[in-house]
Parts: structure tokens; C-alpha cells; sequence
């Protein structure tokens, strides 16, 4: 009997954290559909004949008025950032950020983001004449709890 007790008082607490981790992951998703992100610095600029590399700083944007925070044991990790130049793929850098906190109606920069871009896309860039933050476009993705989303610039 107090076997079957223990069972039973297990399958309930394991269904317990199902439904509070379902109900995170809506709660993080609706956030999601809700951030923007935006390209704020550029440096460490230099070319040769094969490649380009430059550092990027982004910054993330939680409009809502709902903190996003997970921190740890991988539930939540920036994992790429890829950028465009208009609608043309530039180059991607791939990260492992395990650790993001957004405050509500703030915002969270990650600077020192290596990007490098390959020579046929490279050739997009140099004809440039003055190179601004403006002329990329950013797509972020962030994995929570093994499902992948995007965070579009």
C-alpha cells in the first residue's frame, strides 16, 4: 500500500511540473512574438581577400509588460545570430548565451558577437559606401526548453 501511495503521489507531481513547464513555455512564447531586435555596434572591422569580420552588438527588446527570464540548466540559450543585409544573407554567428534576463519594457544588449562573412557575401558589403548600422537586418534564435524561436529585427 505504501508503495502504490508513493506512485500516485510521484505520477501527481511529475504531471505537476508538466503543466507548469507547458505554461512557461506559452508565457515565454508570447513574449517572443512580442520582442524585436536590433543591431546597435560595430567593430573591429577588417577584410582580406577571402573574408570579412567585424564584432556586432545587438540589442533585444522586451516591449511587454512581463519580465523574461530563465537562467541555467539550459532552458533557455541564444543560440544564432544571423544577419542580412536587406534581404541578402550577410553571415551567421553561432552563440551558446545560456543566461538571459529582460526586464519589462527594457532591453538586453549582447556586444562582441564574431561574425565573419564569406567572400561572396563579402562583395555586398564592400561596395558600401558609408557602413551603417542600418543596412542589416537581424534574426536571433533562441532556444527554450528544445523548441527554437526567432526573434526578427
Amino acid at each position: 500500500m505504501k508503495a502504490k501511495t508513493i506512485i500516485i503521489a510521484a505520477s501527481i507531481a511529475l504531471a505537476g511540473i508538466a503543466i507548469i513547464g507547458y505554461n512557461k513555455v506559452k508565457t515565454l512564447k508570447a513574449i517572443f512574438d512580442q520582442m524585436t531586435i536590433e543591431p546597435s555596434g560595430i567593430r573591429n572591422f577588417k577584410y582580406t581577400v577571402s573574408k570579412i569580420t567585424f564584432n556586432l552588438d545587438i540589442t533585444i527588446t522586451n516591449p511587454t509588460q512581463e519580465a523574461f527570464s530563465v537562467s541555467g540548466a539550459s532552458l533557455a540559450s541564444l543560440k544564432r545570430v544571423m544577419v542580412y543585409m536587406g534581404d541578402k544573407f550577410i553571415g551567421m554567428a553561432t552563440l551558446n548565451l545560456d543566461a538571459i534576463e529582460i526586464p519589462p519594457q527594457a532591453s538586453l544588449t549582447v556586444k562582441n558577437i564574431p561574425l565573419e562573412v564569406a567572400t561572396e557575401n563579402a562583395i555586398g558589403l564592400l561596395s558600401v559606401q558609408n557602413l551603417s548600422l542600418d543596412i542589416f537586418n537581424i534574426m536571433a534564435v533562441v532556444d527554450v526548453f528544445g523548441n527554437e524561436y526567432t526573434i526578427e529585427g
